[in-house]
């Protein structure tokens, strides 16, 4: 699992330093990728987290099976940062949204302005009421 950050240490513990919220990571590496239209868009590649904060940025997503692309999708176009009960990601944009979106940073890391462009791509231009 690639992230711009180690996760944060002491999860569980609620003390008023541990990020807001965070996904659980180990449950969302690897996830299927179902967009809102149903279909299955892919999987989760890597996890991306803010630098400075440690919260949940974003997920690229592996789409593709023989020649497999990797797209970034900003935690704006999750409709959930959590798995369902079957362990499946949902996204608040439909399947062709996702294969025409950015392609995810080789170095692992997403500058904000990266994510806008991110989501811009995605067809989303405010990031969801959380």
């Amino acid at each position: 699992m690639g992230t711009s950050e180690a996760a944060p240490e002491g999860r569980g513990r609620s003390d008023a330093s541990d990020p807001p919220d965070l996904p659980d990571l180990p449950e969302l590496s690897s996830a299927a990728v179902l967009a809102v239209d149903g279909a299955r868009v892919g999987h989760v590649h890597d996890i991306y987290l803010h630098d400075a904060s440690g919260e949940f940025a974003a997920i690229s997503v592996a789409i593709g099976r023989l020649t497999v692309r990797t797209v970034l999708v900003p935690a704006a176009a999750l409709a959930s940062e959590h798995p369902d009960a079957d362990g499946r990601v949902h996204l608040r944009v439909d399947a062709a949204a996702v294969r025409g979106g950015l392609d995810a940073p080789v170095t692992l890391h997403a500058e904000p302005d990266v994510l806008e462009q991110a989501l811009r791509a995605l067809g989303l231009e405010e990031p969801a009421p959380r």
